[in-house]
């Protein structure tokens, strides 16, 4: 008699045994997301709004919670209202508010572990503590690699210390780490750049000294391009895929996520969809046709091919239960990332995925699409790029965080006018720099 076929419903809650001993309850991950909460001068973790935030999430039954960004050097920050790690961070008062998120993020009982980054050169006008654009990028000395090798030690340090239970460094989306790795942002032709080993070489550092100061069972992950999309010179399939061989390879990481595209070029799949709308009805599961529903499969089905027993989570796209037990089912990836789902529906997986009481068919994510996107035309690239669409997004953060819904009607003219309606009546000109460089998302830079 042919043994049972396990259920989609089943194959999304198998808890999984990471390589460092920690177990994760089920597959269905919460996606690093920036919350865009926390407040200067030191943005320390803004204690109140993620009391209501992370609670949320911690009540979902999500296997995995990976926090927002979380820079480690206060002067560059990705968007106003990113958490900084700064070199106070385990002093107090600042230690008490660390370790006081760490316990509302887990207060469900679902692990949580911190995403560290540098913006380098996507740091935009008025995010961090430098209050101008600082011109063309320059290379970085290797006195600034080695300060900025101990800034991320130092994160997942003070991750550890305050009971998260480990930690990710964000290697993708054309941020600091990401330069290094792809051709088109390193230029540079010391040990740092110049081959696909050099362009790895940072990235190494970092592993290995982190492993050394968070031995397991500290959970250490990775979060890495497939490409990036570049028009020229740009990280390919191929160098990538060597990238995630050594990841999975080098016996110190417990799980690397997939993901793709920069910020500086919105053509991959995920960075191209946000006005398109997502599924309005679930696909079927076949033992002869894969569903691919995530938008980074094809490169997850070469990672596959390098069989290793190092978890991979395939982020982007997701949205029903049966596309996401078919990725598992298929062995193209362990753990399911979960995003912009997680800001429109916090419980997404409590409430409808790992509910029983949704057939397959009913079992998926609110359909939904971005409305108003043609108002990025009205505002100079130089300014806002085309960060519009994320904001969206951080909106719907904020909102969660001051003890409000989601609105997945909110139109990105909407979410505009609301940011110059504050700032106009709080009368303070530095909300004027944080509105611009939160629209920007990264299209004005630093030097790194």
């Amino acid at each position: 008699m042919a043994e049972a076929r396990e259920t989609a419903i089943e194959l999304i809650a198998q808890p999984l045994i990471l390589p460092c001993g920690l177990t994760l309850p089920n597959r269905l991950v919460k996606c690093p997301m920036q919350e865009t909460l926390a407040n200067p001068p030191l943005f320390d973790p803004p204690v109140e709004t993620f009391e209501n935030l992370y609670s949320q999430w911690a009540g979902a039954n999500y296997g995995l919670i990976i926090t927002g960004q979380v820079q480690v050097d206060i002067r560059y920050l990705s968007i106003a209202g990113d958490v900084v790690c700064h070199d106070k961070a385990l002093e107090e008062p600042h230690f008490s508010k660390w370790k006081r998120w760490a316990q509302i993020a887990q207060s469900g009982g679902t692990p949580c572990i911190v995403q560290l980054a540098h913006p380098g050169r996507m740091s935009p006008a008025g995010a961090g503590a430098l209050d101008k654009v600082l011109g063309t990028p320059r290379a970085m000395t290797h006195e600034d690699i080695d300060a900025v090798v101990a800034d991320w030690v130092r994160g997942a340090v003070v991750a550890r210390e305050a009971g998260f239970k480990g930690c990710q460094l964000h290697g993708a989306h054309g941020f600091l780490l990401s330069q290094f790795l792809s051709p088109h942002t390193n230029r540079r032709t010391d040990e740092y750049g110049g081959t696909p080993d050099k362009r790895l070489r940072l990235l190494q550092r970092l592993v290995n000294e982190i492993r050394e100061q968070c031995p397991t069972p500290y959970c250490l992950s990775v979060k890495l391009n497939s490409a990036d999309y570049m028009a020229q010179g740009g990280l390919g399939q191929d160098e990538a895929l060597e990238q995630v061989r050594w990841l999975v390879e080098c016996g110190k990481v417990d799980f690397v996520e997939i993901s793709g595209g920069n910020a500086e070029n919105q053509s991959s799949k995920l960075h191209s969809s946000f006005g398109a709308r997502s599924l309005l009805t679930a696909p079927k599961m076949s033992e002869s046709t894969r569903i691919r529903e995530a938008y980074f499969t094809e490169f997850a089905e070469r990672v596959q091919g390098l069989n290793s027993d190092i978890p991979i989570q395939l982020s982007g796209g997701f949205r029903s239960r049966t596309g996401m037990a078919d990725a598992i089912a298929s062995g193209v990836c362990s753990l399911i990332g979960l995003g912009r789902s997680a800001v429109l529906e916090p419980t997404l997986p409590r409430s409808v995925l790992l509910n029983p009481q949704y057939d397959d068919d009913a079992a998926l994510a609110q359909s939904h699409a971005i409305k108003g996107l043609w108002f990025a035309n009205w505002f100079p690239v130089q300014v806002v790029g085309k960060g519009l669409a994320i904001q969206f997004f951080y909106h719907n953060m904020r909102r969660l965080g001051h003890g409000l819904k989601s609105d997945p009607d909110a139109s990105i003219p909407w979410i505009v006018g609301v940011s110059i309606w504050e700032t106009l009546t709080s009368g303070v000109l530095g909300n004027i720099q944080r509105a611009l460089a939160s629209w920007g998302g990264g299209s004005q830079v630093k030097g790194d």
